[in-house]
């Protein structure tokens, strides 16, 4: 039986506040309720998280992940089909018009303040938000910018106990509640460094962390976690900062490219 189904089955046994959360679960599966952080959907409903934890458990679950992966798996059977070209587009459109929504230039001149200020950038990131440290720090190296992106969790631990008052770390994470990133970016700031957080949640642990916190749009997905939408938003979020950084510090950034020109311009076929 499908979870969805269960929870129908379960209906007549629920207490009332069991089935709040049942009927909020039924009347938007379809609108992600498996991107949902558990103090989210506790404020959302208002009831308590221990609550809703007994509600997974009374279906037979171990908790809220394992209902949120059953959810995603059910959710994703239903709408890979109906996926095309069209639909592909608009969402990455969407993806970036939402997170321009939610990024203000204020937001980007200040992050691009500590990145002046700071003697060298590191990007953090696990799995494909590691893909976009790596591409934030490939696009303001070549600025001039000492930068580093560590994507390896005992390097970025490494790095962050090295850090001090004079480090940024740039941390990616679409949930901003990746155990190993939050780790290291806690002993960053018991470093000295500042912390620029690129998330989707305002209320994460990693964004209660970060100096600075610029919104993405992007929600995380259990089964379809590589969605290039939700690293289009990271990504579109690091050009404006890496772009805000080459207008500002415009000769610096001038040198550093026509010197990296140089050095690769024989590696290049004519």
């Amino acid at each position: 039986m499908s979870i969805i189904g269960k929870i129908e089955s379960c209906l007549p046994s629920f207490t009332k506040t069991e089935t709040i959360i049942a009927r909020f679960i039924l009347d938007h599966r379809e609108d992600g309720v498996e991107q949902y952080l558990l103090g989210d959907l506790s404020r959302e409903l208002g009831v308590g998280e221990a609550t809703i934890v007994r509600f997974c458990r009374k279906l037979g679950l171990g908790g809220f992940t394992e209902l949120k992966f059953l959810l995603s798996v059910e959710n994703e059977e239903h709408t890979a089909a109906r996926e095309n070209s069209g639909e592909i587009k608009d969402i990455l459109i969407s993806s970036i018009k939402m997170t321009d929504s939610m990024v203000s230039s204020k937001d980007i001149s200040d992050v691009v303040d500590l990145a002046g200020a700071a003697s060298e950038v590191f990007f953090f990131g696990i799995g494909m938000s590691g893909l976009s440290a790596s591409m934030g720090e490939s696009r303001l190296f070549r600025f001039g910018k000492r930068t580093k992106a560590i994507t390896e969790a005992h390097a970025q631990n490494m790095q962050a106990s090295l850090c001090d008052e004079n480090s940024l770390i740039v941390a990616v994470s679409i949930s901003g509640e990746t155990i190993d990133l939050i780790e290291a970016v806690s002993l960053a700031k018991e470093s000295g460094a500042k912390v620029v957080a690129i998330t989707s949640y305002l209320r994460s642990t990693l964004a209660e962390l970060a100096d600075y916190v610029l919104l993405s749009f992007g929600k995380p997905n259990y089964i379809n976690a590589g969605a290039f939408s939700t690293v289009v938003s990271q990504l579109y979020i690091l050009d404006l900062i890496t772009s805000e950084y080459a207008l500002r510090f415009s000769a610096e950034a001038a040198r550093s490219k026509k010197r990296i020109a140089r050095s690769i311009i024989n590696k290049m076929v004519n």
